[in-house]
Order: structure tokens, then C-alpha cells, then sequence
């Protein structure tokens, strides 16, 4: 993407909404600009990759990509989670190409290169010839793992290859005065899945920050949560979302769920669903928390991965595991009937018609916002 179109697509989003027009098609299905966004977006700043929770014990490993970089998530013997590029010092192999659990270390499948779990190479069999496992020029202090900087909010693992970001929790701190009220230090990891969609992960994010669907696509949540009971916040430049002050309030009265403590009657009653910018959705509500982490695979495709933590500890109860699987399908079906509108939005930039859209007024701003934010990352 030139730089004049940079200013052209600014310029288009700042009109007043109801003039103003979305990102060009160029933005949802050129690969070029796909791999461009992927280097100014995502490896210039803190990116979700995952949860703590995938990696629970120490020695569990878990390989993901950054902007088309391989990275490698480890949990040491201390409980801590350290982040690396995924690549052995040698000869640049993927060190690691599927979760694995309790490694007392990290081997290179290619020649037995081996590192601990805090990146320290500590073995290089036969590298001086049979044998004989050292050799002049190797300097095993000087070839561990390459470090990537790496942060956790409320499970949510972050990182950053640029290492040049602000620390995270300067970055998080207006969502958490927001949510002050909220121990995050009681929930649960419950249940994770992921969703496949054949659409490009922006649109992911502005169907999220829109409830402008909701009769159409989602009619039984637009009954428990209705759009007329809907509202836009910004919390900061990078937390902005919808807000519903009377979620299922019928549901609360014969909930199993234990509520987060000391919440007002408001709070009881309130949904929340922000954006961590670029990439994560969040939900809150009076007992359970979740996150929808997208994860830009191509131009045209896109991976979400879910998490759901409840509030308290686990009680063995039959009828509390069965509340929390219907809680999970209920946001299985919600989150799956969004699919087909993102996947028909893909197929709808393939359109010379199409010039971006009608951000309306009512409805938009939030989407505008969020187009705007993607715009100026590109920004040398």
C-alpha cells in the first residue's frame, strides 16, 4: 500500500460518520499488504498469543506464529513464561512444531541441539566428531535462545518482538481501573475452542464491536441481551467496545455460578465486551470472563481461539459442571452463528462495487475507530 493511499484511506475515515467510508478491498485480500500489516501492526508491539493456561505446568512448550514469525512459549521450573523465536542456533530449524508437555528440555530435532527451558543451550552432541561434544568456535553461552519479550495480563500472554513497546501494564492500565472492581485473581481457566473462518481477521474484530446484528444474526442473544439495551465506550485507544446494562437477568437468580465479589446491582446486571487493540475480544460478566484471541493465518483466513474462565474454585457438583458446558454451548452457538456474515464480508471485498461502505453514525463509530487504528500502525 503506497503512502498516498495511506492518506487516501485516513482521509475517507475521518469524514463525519455517514460519509465516511471503511478500509479499502486492497486491506482484506492483497497479500502484499497482508505480510505489510503483519510487520507494522503485529511485530511492533504487544500481541496475544495464547494463555497461561495452555501451558500449565513447567516444561510445557507451545509453538505459535507472530506476523509469520515462528515463537515458541515455554513455562520454566519457577511457574514463569518465557517467550523465544522458535529456531535452533545451528542451523535455523523450527525447534518446536507441536505442544508438548512436561520437556525437561527443548531438542533440536535435527541434531540433538539442546536447551533448558530458560533458552540456555546446555548440550551439542558429537559437535567436534564422535564423541567428542564440544569443538573450538561453539561457545554455548553465546548461542541460547533468542529471548522475545514477553508479559502476562489475567492469563493473557503477550508479546512483543520489537521490544520497543511500553510495558504492558502501562498499556492495560485504563482497562483495569475500569474493571477495578473485578478480582481477576479468583477465575478459573474452564473451557477453550477455536473457530476456522474464511475471512480476513479485521473482520472478525468489526463484527464484534457492532451489535447492530443482533435481531438478524444472533435472535435467542438479541432476546437475552437486547440491542436497544446496547451501548459504545472507549475506554483508551487500545480498549474500546459495546457495553449491555441487563444481560439474562432472569439467569442470575438461578445461576450455579459464584459471582465475582463485592459487585453493585448495575455491575451484577452489566455485560462488557471491549477490544484489547489489535487482535483480542473480551467478555465480561458477573461470573465468568472470556477471550477471543484472532489470529491472522493468510489475507482470507483466520483462526479465533477462545477461553472461558469462571469465577471460584471448582466444586464437584455434577449439576455445576453441566451449567458451565450449557454456559460454553450457548457461546459456541453465538460465536459460530457470526461466522458466515464475516465470511460473506470476505466474499463481498472480492467486488469492484464495493468501495469500503457506510459507516453510520449510530452504529460505526466504534468500527471506524478501529480502521483508524489499523491505518495509522502502517505509518512509517
Amino acid at each position: 500500500m503506497s503512502v498516498l493511499s495511506i492518506q487516501t484511506a485516513m482521509h475517507d475515515l475521518s469524514a463525519p460518520l455517514g460519509e465516511a467510508r471503511g478500509l479499502p478491498n486492497v486491506c482484506y485480500i492483497d497479500r502484499d499488504y497482508h505480510r505489510m500489516e503483519g510487520e507494522q501492526l503485529f511485530a511492533r508491539g504487544w500481541t496475544c498469543v495464547g494463555v497461561g493456561a495452555e501451558i500449565p505446568d513447567a516444561g510445557d512448550v507451545r509453538p505459535v506464529e507472530v506476523a509469520g514469525r515462528p515463537v515458541l512459549l515455554a513455562r520454566d521450573t519457577t511457574g514463569s513464561i518465557n517467550a523465544y523465536h522458535n529456531v535452533c542456533s545451528h542451523r535455523g530449524v523450527r525447534l518446536v512444531a507441536e505442544a508438548q508437555q512436561r520437556q525437561a528440555a527443548i531438542r533440536c530435532p535435527y541434531h540433538s541441539w539442546t536447551y533448558a527451558l530458560d533458552g540456555t543451550l546446555i548440550r551439542t552432541p558429537m559437535v567436534g566428531g564422535t564423541d567428542v561434544h564440544h569443538c573450538p568456535g561453539v561457545n554455548k553461552a553465546d548461542l541460547g535462545l533468542k529471548p522475545i519479550l514477553v508479559s502476562i495480563w489475567n492469563d493473557l500472554v503477550f508479546v512483543d518482538l520489537s521490544s520497543a513497546a511500553p510495558p504492558l501494564t502501562e498499556i492495560m492500565a485504563p482497562l483495569d481501573a475500569r474493571w477495578a472492581a473485578y478480582d481477576f485473581s479468583g477465575i478459573r481457566h474452564a473451557a477453550s475452542w477455536q473457530l476456522e473462518l474464511r475471512a480476513n481477521w479485521k473482520l472478525a474484530i468489526e463484527n464484534f464491536l457492532e451489535s447492530y446484528h443482533l435481531p438478524w444474526v444472533h435472535p435467542a442473544l438479541n432476546g437475552r441481551s437486547p440491542l436497544e439495551q446496547h451501548r459504545h465506550v472507549v475506554i483508551s485507544d487500545r480498549h474500546f467496545g459495546q457495553i449491555t446494562e441487563k444481560f439474562a437477568v432472569e439467569r442470575i437468580a438461578n445461576s450455579p455460578f459464584v459471582p465475582f465479589p463485592g459487585l453493585t446491582e448495575t455491575q451484577e446486571q452489566s455485560g462488557e465486551y471491549p477490544i484489547i487493540f489489535p487482535n483480542v475480544m473480551l467478555g465480561l460478566q458477573r461470573d465468568h470472563f472470556y477471550c477471543i484471541i484472532a489470529e491472522p493465518v493468510a489475507t482470507d483466513r483466520t483462526r479465533e481461539r477462545v477461553h472461558l474462565y469462571m469465577v471460584g474454585d471448582k466444586p464437584d457438583d455434577a449439576a455445576y459442571d453441566a451449567a458451565v458446558q450449557g454456559l460454553v454451548e450457548d457461546w459456541k452457538a453465538v460465536f459460530a452463528e457470526d461466522v458466515w456474515a464475516v465470511e460473506r464480508m470476505q466474499m463481498g471485498r472480492m467486488s469492484s462495487a464495493f468501495d469500503g461502505g457506510v459507516l453510520t453514525p449510530h452504529h460505526d463509530d466504534l468500527t471506524r475507530l478501529f480502521m483508524q487504528k489499523v491505518i495509522e500502525a502502517l505509518v512509517p
